[in-house]
């Protein structure tokens, strides 16, 4: 199974990396599989230089058809004006919506505040939608205070990533070694 995090903001690091980065560790906790993360910061200037598919470099055609494979996409975006980032979309313009099918998507963001929380499901979700993935129904949401030191620190933002990572594998008919519940607000199994 190919998992692919991709990150969406423009700085490295930042606390949406640390995010996926941690969405991504849940899923080879449950299932050992290879992951990759792309970092949209680190392909700014290939990235935003590339008008179309044409014009996209060997690298980051290479990067795009990882994308376009991956069994489990999960992206991430920091919360700019109120959705997700121009470079994250246009990444995302740039992939071909067929090759996408019938792949499956978790999806996160973080913000400074709850406020704009909304943000993966009137914007994140309808994007990946159009693309073809199948997004699983928990969202993995984390206010800028939800870290420590750019790691994931908050009980509830880990409940719903290792929730989010179950939902996939349900979707994509895998089997972990043990099945994880979320029982009184605790994870368990």
């Amino acid at each position: 199974m190919r998992i692919i995090g991709v990150s969406g903001g423009l700085a490295s690091p930042s606390r949406t990396k640390a995010l996926v980065q941690f969405v991504l560790a849940q899923a080879v906790t449950l299932l050992p599989h290879t992951t990759d993360l792309l970092d949209v910061a680190e392909i700014v200037p290939d990235l935003a230089s590339t008008l179309t598919r044409n014009d996209a470099s060997p690298w980051l055609e290479a990067m795009l058809r990882k994308i376009e494979s991956a069994d489990l996409l999960v992206v991430g975006t920091p919360i700019s004006k109120g959705s997700y980032t121009g470079l994250l979309k246009h990444l995302f313009d740039l992939l071909v919506a067929s090759r996408s099918e019938d792949r499956v998507a978790i999806i996160a963001a973080t913000d400074s505040g709850d406020c704009n929380s909304l943000v993966l499901e009137h914007s994140l979700r309808p994007l990946l939608s159009l693309l073809g993935y199948c997004t699983v129904p928990t969202t993995v949401f984390a206010r800028d205070d939800d870290f420590v030191d750019l790691h994931v620190a908050e009980e509830a933002v880990m409940i719903r990533a290792r929730r989010a990572v179950g939902e996939a594998f349900k979707v994509l008919g895998l089997d972990p070694p043990f099945t994880a519940f979320i029982v009184g607000g605790s994870f368990s199994h």
